[in-house]
Formats: structure tokens, sequence, C-alpha cells
């Protein structure tokens, strides 16, 4: 998304631009994919759309009216074991008060959460070039001190300097996934600014599926003279007097530019792309360090299930199979110790033709599992022997897939007998198609230890961009989108 917008407006100033995408299609992690009358998507939700510079720039460029649009009523639904909780869009009041209900015991404790989540929103938004009037300034500046205090310190850490019950922190702790951490290794201030970014801003969703956004994308980049190339893999940034100059396909292609602009991630973009050697010593060894996310499984069914009757229309289920400590959840699977036949997970569900009924064919409905997260040597890397996905790859995948099915069914009744198409990808999937180190879910994980460069698009190599989350920081699509705006805008001197 981010390598989209920069390219889109870098193409409206006047730039030559050549986009290489090395899929079939554009959009990375925001693409849709189609079997059989059922269209999947990979991401689930988007918010801040509505607001602030991003509506601003995809509205001049006539992009966002030309997606139809659906606004979620209820953002999430929150899943233990005799216990459920709903997150509603747009409404930080009635998530504080669904918390408070719920734990009538802990309403002082859930009230200075929501007061710290609302008044790190409200700094923020200062951020915003809109934002930027004195009184917002001086807003932000004062919040500084909080703000680097809630960035060094764990969310876990955070909210047990308020209260010893467990519970609440677990369920107060449920959007972990997004941020690819759990509580004892997430910032505060992240996990924070999720719930205020998840809800209490808009929720939507297109309705056409996520490809739509990508490829309206790509193709106001046609229009308006750019050039994509899809099918073409970068090899190499090529490198003369210190400064980068273009791009080598795997093919042996060349390209020069003026300046080159990076969508990959840190680690394949510095270690493999440009090369150490080409790199200040100091900042190969802060991309050493620099961790990855993990990466997870995605599962999706075309059933012929009425899968109304059920309570699902939501952004996303987070359905957690016991109140296990998600920080032990999260260790025993990075050290490949988890088994899903075996243990209790944690799993995020969407219904996604109950949130648009162009997704499924009439009567039908479409339903997205994710799993995070996976190691890569999963049952010895998911069966695949020597770098090919042979005939045991996909027999674990149909075995790995009914296992997901059966734990869903706890849920959804009947689910197993209903499928017409199902569909598994692993992490290797997500590392042909995307690219991303290890198949990784986000660029790197957002750690209270992660020790990297400021999220930025220049780099120690002249005329070498990055764009994405990694200009911008965060995760999701709409930082992706922000980082692109950034990039550009650095770019055209801005």
């Amino acid at each position: 998304m981010g390598g989209l917008l920069s390219s889109t407006l870098l193409v409206k100033e006047g730039k030559k631009v050549l986009l290489l995408e090395q899929h079939r299609i554009p959009g990375g992690y925001c693409t849709s994919y189609k079997r059989d009358g059922f269209i999947f998507n990979i991401p689930s939700v988007l918010t801040g759309l509505l607001e602030g510079e991003i509506y601003r720039v995809l509205s001049d460029l006539g992009l966002f009216n030309a997606i139809e649009w659906v606004k979620l009523e209820n953002f999430a639904k929150f899943v233990y074991p005799d216990f459920e909780i709903v997150m509603p869009a747009n409404d930080l009041a009635g998530c504080r008060e669904a918390f408070r209900t719920a734990f009538p015991s802990e309403k002082k404790v859930v009230d200075k959460v929501f007061s710290d989540i609302g008044h790190l929103k409200k700094s923020l938004s200062s951020l915003e070039p809109s934002g930027r009037s004195l009184r917002g300034m001086i807003s932000f500046l004062t919040a500084i001190p909080k703000l680097i205090s809630l960035s060094g310190r764990s969310y876990y850490d955070y909210l047990k300097a308020f209260t010893s019950n467990e519970r609440l922190i677990t369920v107060l702790s449920s959007l972990w996934g997004y941020a690819g951490l759990p509580s004892k290794r997430l910032p505060a201030l992240l996990l924070l600014m999720m719930y205020g970014e998840c809800c209490g801003k808009e929720i939507l969703f297109p309705k056409e599926g996520y490809q739509a956004l990508s490829d309206i994308l790509a193709k106001k980049v046609i229009d308006l003279g750019g050039e994509i190339r899809y099918k073409t893999a970068v090899s190499k940034i090529l490198i003369e007097d210190n400064k980068a100059v273009g791009v080598e396909t795997t093919t042996g292609d060349q390209f020069y530019a003026e300046a080159v602009i990076s969508n990959a991630d840190t680690k394949k973009t510095f270690l493999e792309l440009v090369g150490r050697q080409h790199l200040p010593p100091k900042f190969a060894l802060r991309v050493d360090a620099h961790t990855p996310s993990a990466s997870g499984i995605f599962l999706h069914i075309g059933t012929t299930l009425d899968l109304p009757q059920f309570d699902l229309k939501y952004g996303t289920i987070f359905y957690h199979e016991s109140w296990e400590d998600s920080n032990m959840f999260y260790d025993k699977a990075v050290r490949n110790e988890i088994d899903f036949e075996k243990d209790d997970i944690v799993l995020g569900l969407q219904v996604s033709s109950l949130l648009s009924d162009r997704l499924a064919p009439k009567g039908m409905n479409t339903l997205h599992i994710a799993v995070y997260p996976i190691s890569l040597k999963y049952k010895n890397s998911f069966h695949i022997k020597n770098g090919v996905r042979g005939d045991e790859y996909k027999a674990f995948k149909d075995q790995l897939a009914d296992t997901l099915i059966g734990k869903v069914e706890k849920l959804i009744p009947g689910l197993s007998k209903s499928i017409l198409v199902k569909e598994l990808s692993t992490p290797y999937t997500f590392e042909r198609y995307t690219g991303a180190t290890g198949g990784a879910w986000y660029d790197g994980v957002f750690s209270t230890s992660q020790k990297f460069q400021r999220p930025s698009c220049k780099t120690p190599v002249e005329n070498l961009y990055l764009t994405g989350t990694k200009a911008y920081g965060g995760a999701g699509m709409s930082c992706a989108l922000m980082g692109g705006m950034k990039t550009s805008k650095t770019i055209l001197g801005k």
C-alpha cells in the first residue's frame, strides 16, 4: 500500500515512475483472491480513513468515493471460556462501559485505562497537518513525557500497576495479535494507540474486497502516466559512489533512477538488496539486531451454512480456547512447542460475507480464520522436503485445516459438513507472494527492547528511500498509507 500510494503521489507531480511488483497483482498483504465464486481477503478491517490526511489525500485523488465502503457497527468481540465482551466501533465510551459492566469491581481501573486511551488519541491527533494549531502542538508537547514513559514500559506492567485482576488484564490485552507481541513484551504506548484507532474511529470495509482498494490505486498510477510491471522481482539495488542509482531484477534487467523506493522489509532491503558492504558499520549492526515479526496461518472457507443465525457480524472475533496467558502461548508458539491438535490456541475469525454480501454466492458465506504466531519449523516445516512443496505439504495443510475447523466448530456447529472451499496459507505462502522475510506479517516486532532507527523514509544510502510502515511506524494499512505519503513528500521536498 505504501508503494502504491507513494507512486501515485509522485507521478501526479510529474515524476516518471516505474513500480516493480513481484506478484501478479498489486497490494502485498492488502489483497483478495477468488475461488469458485467466493472472494477471500487477506486483511480484516481498515481504520482511520474517514479523518485526517489519509482521507484528504485519497479524496483529492478521487479514490475514496470510487470505493464502496461498509461502516461497521462493532469492531470486535473478545471470546473466552464463559466470557464474551463486544467492542463497538467509533465509541470509546461504549467500550469503556462494556468493560465496566463486565468487571464491576474494577470500574476505576477501566476508567483509568480508557482515559489514557482518549488522552493519547487526542494528543496524537495533533501530529496530523490539519491539527497543527498552536493549541494542538502545545497539547502534544506536554504529552511527550508520558509518551516516552509508555513507550519504554510493557503493556502488562502498565496494567499491573493498577490491578491484580489477571482476567481483566488478559481481556484488556486481547488486541495483542494486531501488534505482533503479547502484553509483557509490547510497549504500553502501542496497544493504547491501537485501542484508540480500532475502537475510537470509524471502521471501514470495502464491499468488493481489499483487492479493489489496491487495484484502484494501481489504476491511478497508470492513468496518471506511471508504469507497473508485474511478476518482476528485484534482486539488487544498484549502488555507485555510495548512492542508489537503480535496481536489477531477477531476470537481469536493470533500471536506473534518480530515486529508489523500497517497500521490501528492513532486512531484505539492506542485507539482500543493498548489501552489507554498502552500509555504515553501526547501521548494519542495528539491522542485524532488527527482529522481524513472526508469521501465521490463514484459513479461508466457503460454506453453505447459514452463518447469519450465529452472532458473528464483527470486524474480528478474537476467540480464545482457554484463559491461558497469551504471553505463554506466544512463547510456546515461537519456540515451536505448540501442537494445534492437542493445545488450546488463539484464533481470529471474520465472516466477511456478513459485512458485504458481494463476497460469496447468494445464500453462502465466507469465513476467515487466522492463527498467530506460528513457527516456520512447525511440524517439520509443514512437511516441506528440500524446499519443495510436494504432496506431503499439501496433505499436511489439509490436516491442519481440518484441525482448525474442528476448533471453530465449537462456535459454529455444523461447519465441517457445509464446506465447499477451503484454502490454507502458511508462512511459506506469505513469503512466496509478498517476499516478506520468513513470511513475517509485520516488518519488525514492536517490543520494548527493539532497537533500530526511528521510523523514517530516509536511509544512510543516498537516494534510497523506504515506504509503508517502515517510513511511518506502527502496523496495518493506515500506517502503510501514511508511510506512502511521507515518502512522496520527502522526495518532492514538501
